[in-house]
This record gives C-alpha cells, structure tokens and sequence, in this order.
C-alpha cells in the first residue's frame, strides 16, 4: 500500500470525514490579506496565535507536504438548551481540545503514526499548526471557502474542523478547487450576522464577531479589553460562547440542521445541567458538569462565565431573572458586575431599578458606578 493511501486510510479509521494532501508551498495570498488586514488584526501582532506568512518552512524547514484532515462535527443532535448559547463546534468537544480527551487524542494519534513512518511532523499550536487551515483545505481538493469564510466540504457543509499536520516527506498531490461554494446572488450569512462582523464577502472585523467577544478578548492580547463593548451587548442575545447564526442561514446547512440525527448522550446529560443562571454563579456542580467538558480549555477563569451569563440573561428581558443578576452585583469581580449592572438595566420592573440603586449606595468602582448611572437612565 502507497504511503499517501496508507495515511488516508489511517485518519478516516480516526474519524477524520474527509483527507486531502498538498505540498508544503507557502499561501501568498493569506500573506497579502493578512499584511492588507494588519489593523483588522492589531491584537494578535505580537504572538503566534494568528501566523502572518503562511509559508509552512517557518513551522518545519524542510516540509515538503500539507495533510489536511476535516471533522464533520455535526454528526449528532445537539441538546435544545445548548442550542443558541453554545456553539455547536464547541459542544462537540473537537477543537482545542488536550490529549486526554477523544478530540485531542485523535490529533496525537495522528501525529505520532506519522512519526512512526518516519516523518518529521511539524509543531502544533493550540488547535492547529498555525498555518491557514482554509486555504490549506481548498488546495487539497477538499472544498471551498464562503462568503462567510467559512470553508465548506461537499454533501457536509460547513459544520466542520480542519486538521493540517506539515511532514517532511513528499507525498502523492489532490487537485485544489476553485471558487466559491456560495450561489452568486446569495447574502443571507453577511444579512444575517447579528453584529455585521462579515463586513464584505470572504471578510470578518475580528473584533465584531461574537466569538472573539465570548473567549478571545479574554487573553489579554495588546489593544483588547475584557469589557465588552456597550453596543454589541444587545446583539449578543443568548450566545455566551461561540455563534452558529451565519451557518444556521446558509443553504449549504439546510438538510442537516433539518435532519432527524441521534441524540448524543454525554450531550444529553451535559444539558440537564446546563442553565444561564447556573453559569452566572459559576458553582462547582456547574463548573464541572458543564464548563469543563465543553469550553474549559479557552478561558480559566469563572468571571468571563458569569460575564457572558449577565450579558444573555439581560438579553432574555426576562424580569424573573433580576434576582439572580441583583445577586450578582455582589460579585467580587468588577468585570461581573459592570455587565449585570448593564444587564439589570434591561430588564424591567421595581425590583431591577431597587437592584440598582441598592448597588449603586456601596459600590466603590468608579467603572461600575457609571453602569449603573446609564442603566437607571435609562429605566
């Protein structure tokens, strides 16, 4: 059996969807995009959580071929109570995810049965090498990228991740596609996006898009904050980690979101414990049952939870929920109680204007005092 057959049969027998091969030539037109869109991407300049080049040699000198593998992730039925808060890439436990658990060990088992047939494999870096994970995908004949950027793979959709992993050996080459999966005259994900983050086709603002919102804004990148931003709390609804809307909308998803799939039973035993009111207290129960298994990997720290629950329960315009965020102004971290103050300001009702003033009478932080002026303001 050829090497190239060998490799591709090993990654479908690890429940890779999909595996194409490419060589190790750089990707000049991410390079260009990336130096076009440098200000888009001011944030990640100074670390490696976006590479700029995308020339595969500066993650392994002598590369010499990429292997693209893609994960369907949308093989299940995702809990009803999941679905419009988490996305669904992350209920799926596949991305970042360590070794210790079914979709890091899949990544390692991968690797080193490379590094048993004798290749040097290229160094990984949080979910992926580095490199342009899309364009990897497209000239391995995999698929194509939308106007959403999102890259999408034949009779799958987009509900996908992409694997590449940079060896030094020269390998058998799939046939790149061209194009675009989308119709010419179709807009529904940029109309859609409840922020305007896909600003023009085949272009996302980084900083408007929900996700960088929920996780990334809580890496203490240059020129971030963790306060999120007045105007988009609104659009945020009910999301407090990650956004499938753009997906949800595209035509290329329709029959699987349609689909009568099997239900998952860790999901569906996740689910019975999962509440937005949970989140905001962040209790062990809630912190082990929940956050750990599904998104524990991308923030360790409970207050960004709470910060994301505030946010989608003043979206909720639920006034059941005032005590649970009244609570919450008693939070240690300034940061909670900016957004639930933010938050009580939504919701209507004596009980949330008396959970203002009340905090309003003791709160020390010059930063929460005028969230809560603005919120009474408005009331």
């Amino acid at each position: 059996m050829l090497l190239t057959e060998e490799i591709k049969r090993y990654a479908l027998d690890l429940g890779y969807s999909r595996v194409g091969i490419t060589t190790a030539d750089p990707f000049p037109m991410y390079a260009e995009a990336m130096e076009e869109r440098s200000q888009d991407y001011d944030w990640a300049a100074q670390s490696d959580f976006i590479v700029k080049t995308g020339d595969p040699k500066d993650r392994l000198p002598y590369a010499r071929s990429i292997i693209v593998a893609i994960y369907d992730y949308f093989r299940e039925h995702f809990p009803d109570n999941l679905v419009g808060k988490i996305g669904r890439l992350y209920q799926s436990r596949s991305y970042i995810e360590p070794p210790t658990r079914l979709g890091g060990a899949r990544v390692q088992l991968m690797r080193q049965f490379l590094k048993n047939k004798g290749m040097q494999v290229g160094p990984w870096l949080m979910s992926t090498t580095g490199l342009p994970n899309r364009p990897a995908a497209v000239r391995a004949g995999l698929g194509q990228i939308g106007r959403n950027t999102f890259f999408c793979a034949p009779d799958i959709g987009t509900f996908v991740l992409i694997h590449i992993f940079i060896v030094d050996a020269e390998l058998e080459y799939d046939s790149p596609v061209n194009g675009t999966h989308c119709p010419p005259d179709c807009r529904r994900c940029i109309e859609a996006c409840p922020t305007g983050a896909i600003v023009d086709d085949f272009r996302i603002n980084p900083r408007r898009c929900l996700t960088f919102n929920h996780y990334i804004n809580t890496y203490g990148f240059p020129n971030t904050t963790p306060y999120i931003d007045r105007e988009l709390r609104p659009k945020m609804a009910s999301w407090i980690h990650g956004c499938d809307v753009c997906q949800e909308v595209c035509p290329k998803n329709q029959k699987k979101l349609k689909a009568e799939l099997p239900p998952n039973a860790f999901l569906e035993e996740t689910a019975k414990y999962f509440s937005l009111t949970g989140l905001l207290k962040t209790d062990n129960v809630t912190e082990n049952m929940v956050v750990a298994p599904l998104f524990h990997a991308f923030m360790r720290d409970r207050k960004y939870f709470r910060r994301n629950a505030a946010v989608a329960l003043g979206n909720s315009g639920d006034s059941e929920m005032t005590p649970y965020l009244a609570e919450a102004m008693n939070d240690p971290e300034e940061l909670v109680r900016v957004h639930a103050a933010w938050a009580l300001g939504n919701l209507d009702g004596a009980k949330a204007r008396f959970a203002l003033e009340t905090s309003l009478t003791r709160e020390n932080s010059r930063r929460v005092r005028e969230e809560i002026n603005m919120a009474l303001a408005n009331k």
